[in-house]
Formats: C-alpha cells, sequence, structure tokens
C-alpha cells in the first residue's frame, strides 16, 4: 500500500483521502499491536504534504503552488530506468559473451555448452574438470585454476551449465537433475580425447551432480573432489538445511523476478566479487546483476529442492578415490553437516578406494573459493589429492611430483 503511494496524484487530489486514511490508521495499529509507538507521529507527519500538493489548482489555498518539481522527477524517474535498461544490456552482453577462447560442445538435449581449458597438455595427467555451484559461476574458480592450471601445469575444463553465462538450455522439457549431469558427461566426450582421464572437481550442487556422473562415464573418472558439497539427504537429517532451504526458496524466486525488471543496476558488488582477481570481477559482476543467472538457478533449485525432500536412500560406492574439502564456517553451525560429509567419503571407501574429509579453517561456503587466503589451503589440497591417488606412477609422474613436491597444509585440520 505505501509503495503504491503516488497514485495519488493521478487523480486529481480524489485519492487523497482514502489513502491518507488508511495509512495512517495502519500506522496507529502498529503502535498499538507491534509497540511502535514513533510510527504513529513520524509518517503521518508527512501527510499534511501529500495533501497539499495533491490538491487541485483550482483551490485558492494551493494557487500559488510550483509544481516543477514533480515534472523534474518524472524526468529523473524516466532518465535513471532509461540508465538502468542500458547497463542491463551491457551486463548481459558481456555475461553472455564468454571468454575468447571459449568453446562449445552441444549435447544430446542440444543444450549448448561453452567451456574454457588451461593448463599443459600432459596425457600422463588427469584432466581436472571444474562444475560450479547453484547460483554461481565458473570465475568461482579463478584462483584455484589460476594455480593448478598455470603453476602447476594441470589441464583443466572450466564450464557453465545450460542457462547460466554463455550456455544455452534449449531444450523445452521440464528441467531435471539428470539433464545436467548428461550434460556434463557429452562435454567431458566431446571436449576431450576418448582416453583422457579425469578428476572431477565440484562445488556445492556442482559436487553433487559429478558424484552422480562417475558411474555413466566409467574407468574415465580418476578421482572426485567435493568443495563443501550438497548431500542428497541434506533437507531430510538437517533442521539448519531444511530451515534455510525456505529462505534460499523466497530469495531465489525474489532475485529472478525483480532482476528481470533491470533492477540489478541497484545491486552493489558485494565483497566476494572483489576478493575475486582484477581480471574476472567486471564479468561476474556482470553475471551477479544478470537476470539469466537467477532464472537458471531458480530452475535448478525447483527440481534439487523436490529430490532433497524426498531422498530416502543411501549413497551408492564410488569406485574412485574421493576428496571432501569442508568449510568450517559450515560445519561448526552444522554438526550434521560434517557427518553427511564423512558419509560421502565413505562411500569411496566402500568400493576399496581412498575417501578422505579435510576441513579448512576459517573457511566458508564460498570462501573457501574466493578468497585468496583459503583457496589457497583448498587448492594445495587438491593437488596433493591429485598427484598421490589419481596420477598414474609414471616416471614421468614421479618426476612432476618431485618437481612440485607436497608439504603439510598449515591451515587445515
Amino acid at each position: 500500500m505505501e509503495c503504491l503511494f503516488p497514485v495519488v496524484y493521478l487523480a486529481g487530489g480524489r485519492l487523497t483521502r482514502p489513502m491518507i486514511a488508511a495509512a495512517g490508521s495502519f500506522h496507529v495499529a502498529n503502535a498499538f499491536v507491534m509497540g511502535l509507538g514513533r510510527f504513529m507521529t513520524a509518517f503521518p507527519a508527512m501527510h499534511p504534504m501529500v495533501a497539499y500538493t495533491t490538491a487541485p489548482k483550482s483551490l485558492p489555498v494551493v494557487a500559488d503552488r510550483d509544481d516543477r518539481m514533480v515534472k523534474t522527477a518524472l524526468v529523473l524517474l524516466a532518465g535513471g530506468v532509461t540508465a538502468a535498461g542500458v547497463m542491463a544490456t551491457q551486463r548481459r552482453a558481456r555475461a553472455v559473451a564468454g571468454w575468447p577462447t571459449s568453446r562449445t560442445v552441444t549435447t544430446r538435449y542440444g543444450n549448448v555448452l561453452t567451456y574454457d581449458t588451461g593448463g599443459q597438455d600432459d596425457p600422463d595427467r588427469p584432466v581436472l574438470v571444474f562444475n560450479h555451484g547453484l547460483a554461481s559461476t565458473t570465475e568461482h574458480f579463478a584462483w584455484m585454476v589460476e594455480r593448478l592450471a598455470f603453476d602447476l601445469g594441470y589441464a583443466s575444463v572450466t564450464y557453465s551449465r545450460a542457462g547460466y553465462g554463455p550456455s544455452r538450455r534449449l531444450r523445452e522439457t521440464p528441467y531435471t537433475v539428470q539433464e545436467s549431469v548428461d550434460d556434463l558427461e557429452d562435454l567431458i566426450r566431446g571436449a576431450l580425447p576418448e582416453d583422457r582421464k579425469v578428476v572431477l572437481v565440484g562445488h556445492s550442487l556442482g559436487a553433487e551432480m559429478n558424484r552422480r556422473a562417475v558411474r555413466q562415464l566409467g574407468d574415465r573418472v580418476a578421482g572426485v573432489v567435493y568443495l563443501d558439497p550438497t548431500h542428497p539427504a541434506q533437507l531430510v537429517r538437517s533442521d539448519k538445511q531444511r530451515k534455510g532451504s525456505e529462505i534460499f526458496t523466497e530469495s531465489l524466486m525474489l532475485m529472478s523476478r525483480w532482476t528481470k525488471l533491470g533492477t540489478g543496476a541497484l545491486l552493489g558488488r558485494p565483497d566476494w566479487v572483489n576478493d575475486l582477481p582484477a581480471a574476472y570481477r567486471k564479468k561476474v559482476m556482470a553475471h551477479y546483476a544478470d537476470s539469466r543467472l537467477w532464472a537458471a538457478a531458480a530452475q535448478e533449485w525447483e527440481a534439487v529442492r523436490e529430490e532433497l525432500e524426498n531422498y530416502t536412500g543411501t549413497l551408492e560406492p564410488v569406485p574412485v578415490p574421493g576428496l571432501v574439502v569442508a568449510a568450517q564456517l559450515t560445519v561448526d553451525t552444522d554438526p550434521e553437516q560434517l557427518l553427511m560429509y564423512h558419509d560421502i567419503a565413505r562411500s569411496h571407501e566402500s568400493a576399496d578406494q581412498h575417501g578422505e574429509v579435510v576441513v579448512v579453517e576459517r573457511g566458508g561456503h564460498d570462501s573457501i573459493l574466493t578468497d585468496p587466503r583459503h583457496t589457497r589451503t583448498s587448492t594445495e589440497l587438491v593437488a596433493e589429492f591429485v598427484r598421490n591417488h589419481c596420477t598414474p606412477a609414471t616416471p614421468a609422474a614421479v618426476q612432476k611430483s618431485d618437481e612440485n613436491p607436497s608439504g603439510k597444509v598449515g591451515d587445515t585440520k
């Protein structure tokens, strides 16, 4: 009702009294029901000005009123809307452009996935394939990829799931999580030689999708890295996750709805964006303020939430080594989450493979990727895991391991 207050200017003053009466009654009720006594005096203090500015100029008491400010405000509003539209167009163009070296793969569903590669093409080492989280971007892995690919020489593939960034979802049927799992399989088979091994590295929901893809990819998978992952039973086992999912659902709907109206121009740059390497910040902010990211996230979450709320099974054995990198802030605020992380690790041990959970001290769900201090810890854990458990013991691999010896990671427990 209060947001609609400007309509009093559209009816020549006929709506002024009803609106003032409604608003005044609302604040009087708040004073008694909610104890907001100051509202009863503060807000109605503006009502005389509303009455004065909405009264017809034919009345003697307002005959000398200057109405130029109303026209000025309308002009400024129109200019602001135009500027927001231009900014939204520029950000959309930046978000869907990809990087100069980006390539595409068309999946079995007709979805067009955009991906980027980095590092050294060494057949003795597996390729690290990164799968981002919900309402996230491939650029969240920037610190980790720069260290693994450009400093340590690991070949890497980062990609945007269908609907995110430059990747396009062209399938017309309702979305399912299995669609993204199949897309991941098609990406790996289309972007990499048939004999190349891969290590699947996923954050949050991307990690759960990777876990499901192992069965389809078979012996091509050399290992799986889970970065503060989603557990399929988390909404069943964790009260905190269940309550948080309700807030998250509403937030996604609001972000999707309002960014479609161009309000992304009003979003300030979050601190975590400023924590990323400078070369990635504008593109990440373009994604964050663009409705495509939020629409894709809302679509995924609708399908994922239904599965998580109705999960009744147990984790199937995963016949490859697995590493769970957990954020301390996640497990400290929800001890059940740590138990679920150990469930994931045991699913690898049950297949006579290595399964391990390591907690990054002081790290948060996103900051283990975006904060350079925590990301360095996470990255060293990933590099050590790949060297020790996912790389064949060939002479060349041994030599590379000697050149990059692993040490203790002091920021973990």
